[in-house]
């Protein structure tokens, strides 16, 4: 059983609050939702006090997995319990909003590079999909020797190019990056490059740094998801604590840089208008 917390802030300045407070610091409320043997309990914290009593959650929480999803910042430290934190089930959105984009786009391949950051080998699926759409595809990993006879055979197979390195000049005069975890370092990009990432990147980077990947949620899964938790991060929850594999056919309908929205629409236009003007 997948538990989701979410924590309401019922903090009042107010005398009257003050004193609820001090004789009841929380209300707790549960719920147990089922789709199939999918099983969600919705634990709602109603916190008066400005902490977590997590000795009045340890009943509610004994009988679920001890990953839990809930906000970002919540402190378990000290307690049974981590917050779920994975990129598993967004690299595959990415991975369907990238094939849906450019078969939509309809670019020939010679007139498309890419390139794909991949440092320990987790997601190879994604660099044999990108070979569809294009006619040359850098990899950038740590773990050279494994892509290296992945490569082999995807050369003979698709008949593209492939170059394996170590080292991030193989990123430079790409249209297209894509990358398996945050962006923690300056890479060589330009500004017209189309970047795919998990995460916010940490560093400034040049191009447009697409992240926040939105996906309509399935009519069978709202009903589990507790109202204020992020759609996607519920999913992967589901995906990767649940194990419902039919959520990773997803499409994203749109995905954002932090400031702008984009649609796969947008985004060819501007492919276009790049080759254009190439």
């Amino acid at each position: 059983m997948i538990a989701a917390l979410w924590v309401e802030n019922r903090q009042s300045n107010r005398w009257f609050g003050k004193l609820k407070a001090w004789c009841r610091p929380c209300d707790i409320t549960a719920s147990l939702r089922k789709h199939h043997k999918t099983m969600v309990l919705q634990i709602k914290y109603s916190d008066y006090q400005g902490q977590i009593h997590w000795k009045k959650l340890y009943p509610y929480l004994t009988s679920c997995q001890n990953t839990i999803l809930c906000e970002k910042g919540l402190l378990l430290e000290g307690t049974l319990f981590r917050r779920f934190e994975s990129y598993d089930y967004t690299l595959r959105l990415i991975r369907n909003f990238v094939s849906d984009l450019l078969e939509k786009a309809s670019i020939p391949p010679p007139q498309l590079s890419m390139a794909y950051i991949d440092r320990m080998a987790v997601y190879p699926e994604m660099a044999e999909t990108m070979l569809r759409y294009t006619s040359r595809l850098s990899i950038v990993t740590d773990m050279p020797k494994y892509y290296e006879t992945q490569a082999e055979h995807w050369t003979t197979f698709y008949g593209v190019p492939i170059t394996v390195s170590h080292f991030q000049d193989a990123l430079t005069d790409n249209d297209i990056v894509i990358t398996t975890e945050p962006i923690d370092v300056p890479l060589p990009l330009s500004f017209d490059t189309l970047v795919f990432t998990p995460s916010p990147p940490l560093v400034p980077i040049k191009g447009t740094v697409l992240y926040d990947y939105r996906v309509g949620l399935p009519y069978p899964y709202q009903r589990l998801k507790p109202p204020p938790m992020d759609d996607v991060y519920f999913l992967s929850g589901l995906y990767t604590l649940g194990g419902i594999k039919e959520l990773e056919n997803l499409v994203p309908i749109r995905c954002s840089d932090g400031h702008d929205l984009y649609t796969a629409d947008r985004l060819i236009q501007r492919l276009q208008i790049l080759r254009t003007s190439a």
